[in-house]
């Protein structure tokens, strides 16, 4: 089954459809998988309590070759790989939970293992042919080959169609030549095996040619040259350099999947990713979380500590109830891709976008509550602080991704409105569809579509999520309407209409994690999940309110206005 034709549940919001049977119930994790992971969690901890040292990694710029060495014997570079080729084929949920252990010690080390199995190799285990597979897999599963991906380039970073680096076949040799460079490549400095993502000329069914993407498999042996290690400001111990080709022989054997075909290849390898990326988050969040509660708790200020002021019982509750929900969503989206059976693209992506952003924020405030000291290099806040802004930026920067969000989720919808267009031109052989429209038009407006009941504690929440769910199937269809074909150009809308679907998204969720553990463990138990999912729901339903109401009012002239009058001036012009 082709993705576009499997069920995607953010996806059908825009279009007033809410498949519950998606995230309800809440899933479970297989109990062997859970003990599998346990085993390895446990060997893990022994490890970094002993060997890994975060402060010394960042000084230094640099993870100790003992402790590379130590994630190879742990097998922890074969995580994802499957059994058969020497690695663990943990399913992607384990995987995720393994990457928010480590972030809890270091995020360069964090980085080290996830851009080899989340990016790195997974065009191969996604897209490689049993050739391939057989001959590189092993290796990396080992540790042997550590992985790159090669796909931001200068002009290109996330804009993959601005991709300068060719390939260009060399029929006399049976290889491609392959010229160019790739920056801000993670692991770019020690890296044997890269995916490398490059424009080539194919030729067309009709004898047309075309410059299209292809990716290929380049190992350090065929001379790939990596430029200085940059100097960042987090993740400081992970490397990250510049990937240059020069004339470098590759075999067509080496190519992924097919000739042309890269672009695909690049973007469901990000799409799995992603996930990675926001579960690893966790780990940050909730160690800091833990560091400052013991500080809120034995610091005094006016003769009490400062757990007892509500600005930080605020503050901790609302890092909390962060970390919750973006537990609850990460991992509702690895099950949702381990099932093999949806489209889960958007919700990966939200996924990103929602983690990344509620880690900076939590982080942030626990270093204002720790006051002086978290600015000092002698407490983790300032380095957890450096390492975490990154997250927003890589992977698709959060910006583009709610543009994706957005654009995707609108298409079905769009070209169904279409398809209306269309048939406005011949209304009587048209009858169907127009009376399909109008019995969908009343449907939107007079009535709610409703998920399977929930536990009557979170019934209000159930509610609001339905209600809004359906306003924002209406803007979406308000917004294509007055826009057309320029709703590509309108990112401002795209935001609003991406940061909606984002919070409820969050919303059902929390309440299908929380309606999952009543069922198990009875609500008496469950009380303060309780508490925390419908405090959650009534933020984001009002968040999701401004949201769609600023779709038809806002403010969007007069920032434009402003900005290009200070374009224009190269200064504060005021």
């Amino acid at each position: 089954m082709g993705i576009k034709e499997q069920p995607s549940f953010a996806k059908s919001l825009f279009s007033g459809v809410i498949l519950d049977e998606l995230v309800l119930p809440y899933p479970k994790q297989d109990p062997d998988d859970r003990e599998n992971l346990e085993m390895v969690l446990d060997a893990f901890r022994k490890f970094a309590e002993q060997k890994i040292d975060a402060v010394k990694i960042d000084s230094e710029e640099n993870i100790p070759d003992e402790v590379v060495e130590g994630f190879k014997e742990l097998g922890f570079f074969g995580l994802v790989i499957p059994e058969e080729y020497g690695g663990f084929g943990l399913s992607n949920t384990s995987y995720v939970r393994i990457l928010e252990e480590i972030t809890r010690y270091d995020g360069s080390c964090a980085l080290l293992v996830g851009a080899h199995s989340s990016i790195g190799l997974k065009a191969l285990l996604l897209y490689g042919n049993e050739e391939q597979k057989k001959k590189y897999l092993p290796k990396l599963a080992s540790g042997e080959m550590i992985a790159a991906f090669g796909l931001t380039e200068p002009g290109a970073g996330s804009d993959a169609g601005g991709i300068k680096t060719r390939l260009v076949r060399d029929e006399k040799k049976g290889c491609y030549i392959l010229n160019g460079s790739k920056m801000w490549i993670t692991n770019g400095g020690i890296a044997d095996f890269v995916t490398v993502f490059a424009k080539e000329e194919i030729t067309q069914p009709d004898g047309s040619k075309m410059d299209k993407i292809t990716a290929v498999i380049v190992t350090r042996d065929m001379g790939i040259q990596s430029g200085k290690e940059e100097h960042k400001l987090g993740i400081r111990g992970s490397s990250t350099t510049e990937l240059i080709f020069d004339n470098i022989e590759v075999p067509f054997e080496n190519v992924i999947h097919e000739p042309g075909k890269g672009f695909k290849v690049a973007m469901e390898v990000l799409n799995t990713g992603r996930v990675g990326l926001a579960g690893g988050n966790l780990g940050a969040s909730k160690m800091l979380l833990k560091e400052i509660i013991a500080h809120v708790k034995s610091r005094q200020q006016f003769g009490q500590p400062l757990i007892e002021f509500d600005i930080i019982k605020e503050k901790i509750s609302q890092i909390t109830i962060n970390i919750f929900v973006a537990e609850s969503m990460v991992y509702l989206t690895t099950a949702l891709i381990d099932s093999g059976t949806v489209d889960f693209s958007l919700e990966s992506a939200i996924s990103k976008v929602f983690s990344t952003e509620a880690v900076w924020n939590n982080i942030n405030e626990c270093l204002q509550m720790a006051g002086g000291i978290g600015y000092s290099k002698e407490y983790p806040y300032e380095r957890y602080l450096r390492d975490a802004r990154i997250n927003p930026i890589f992977e698709g920067t959060n910006e583009i991704l709610r543009i994706f969000i957005a654009l995707a989720g609108m298409q079905e919808r769009g070209e169904y409105l279409k398809n209306i267009g269309k048939a406005l031109k011949d209304p009587i052989q048209s009858f169907g569809l127009l009376t399909d429209y109008a019995v969908h038009y009343m449907r939107d407006r007079l009535t709610t579509e409703r998920i399977r009941e929930v536990h009557v504690s979170l019934a209000e929440s159930k509610a609001l999520f339905e209600n809004w769910a359906k306003n924002l199937h209406i803007a979406t269809e308000r917004a294509l309407m007055k826009y057309g074909k320029k709703i590509v150009e309108k990112e401002m809308q795209h935001e609003r209409l991406a940061n909606a679907v984002i919070d409820l998204f969050a919303m059902i969720v929390t309440i299908s994690r929380v309606d999952s553990l009543i069922a198990e463990k009875g609500a008496d138990a469950c009380r303060h999940e309780i508490t925390l999912c419908n405090t959650f729901c009534q933020q984001a339903w009002r968040r999701t309110r401004r949201n769609i109401l600023m779709v038809d009012k806002n403010d969007d002239r007069h920032l434009r206005a402003i900005a290009d009058h200070v374009a224009e001036e190269d200064k504060y012009p005021f």
